[in-house]
């Protein structure tokens, strides 16, 4: 059994994740949830005994903490989880690159870490496909990465139009300032290699992305639509089973998915 902690408990990943993990009891404990408010379980629609605090307590080594919250919060987090030898399971997403490296880096030495923009297996999948159109499609064909999500995502573009850029990118030689954001005005003609990154915001719309290859004379169009939050619930308690009792490093999505 996996005991689990939830950072960004009243967050609404947060109370799916929990409330998944209750109907799971004979595969999931769960400890606690933390948030800024302190509160019960049972306040926030799951149906499970136990407590929401503040800030993660000294007892609870082994636990492994999921954490959908603040971009903010995320480096204190990792270093209270590497002090404390909690495994630390990410989907927060809108941290600044660097800030993010420096912080799982730090914590691997220590606990087993493992971040994902996206956690379900159909967008884990979509980036392997991504990379490999993107290889042999070749440098002729134009990408474009568009995704939607509902009017009260505060990032943008997503953590899974990252993952997917990043997976392009690093199949082709490419880079982050190869990337494109949006494009307003008298831009000029399209740069040779650039990718453009597009981000709707738009109702209850839990999660759509569409990548683009375009060449002279035909497109190839990949994509996901998320109709539930559940595949990233769920994808993120079965990254809480991959990492306990895992050693310390970095892991990633496909391990924990087992997508190789």
């Amino acid at each position: 059994m996996t005991p689990i902690i939830m950072h960004g408990a009243a967050g609404r990943m947060g109370r799916r994740i929990l409330g998944l993990a209750a109907e799971q009891s004979a595969a999931f404990r769960i400890v606690l949830g933390v948030d800024q408010k302190p509160a019960r379980l049972s306040d926030l629609g799951v149906a499970a005994d136990g407590a929401v605090v503040t800030a993660l307590p000294d007892d609870v080594r082994g636990t492994v903490v999921i954490d959908f919250s603040h971009p903010s919060s995320f480096p204190a987090l990792a270093k209270r989880c590497a002090e404390l030898g909690c495994p630390l399971v990410s989907g927060t997403t809108g941290i600044e690159p660097a800030t993010l490296a420096a912080a799982l880096d730090a914590a691997a030495g220590r606990i087993p870490v493992l971040h994902a923009g996206n956690m379900s297996v159909g967008v884990n999948v979509l980036c392997a496909v991504a990379a490999q159109l993107a290889r042999a499609l070749g440098p002729g064909y134009d990408i474009e990465i568009v995704e939607a999500h509902h009017h009260l995502k505060v990032d943008a573009p997503s953590g899974t139009a990252f993952a997917l850029a990043d997976a392009i990118l690093e199949a082709t030689g490419r880079t982050r300032a190869d990337l494109v954001h949006g494009r307003e005005g008298q831009v000029g003609a399209r740069r040779k290699g650039e990718i453009g990154m597009h981000a709707l915001r738009l109702g209850d719309v839990v999660g759509d992305h569409t990548v683009y290859f375009v060449g002279n004379g035909e497109r190839v169009l990949i994509g996901h639509v998320a109709h539930t939050r559940d595949i990233f619930a769920g994808g993120a308690l079965r990254a809480a089973a991959f990492l306990h009792g895992r050693a310390p490093g970095r892991y990633t999505m496909r391990q924990a998915l087992g997508l190789g």
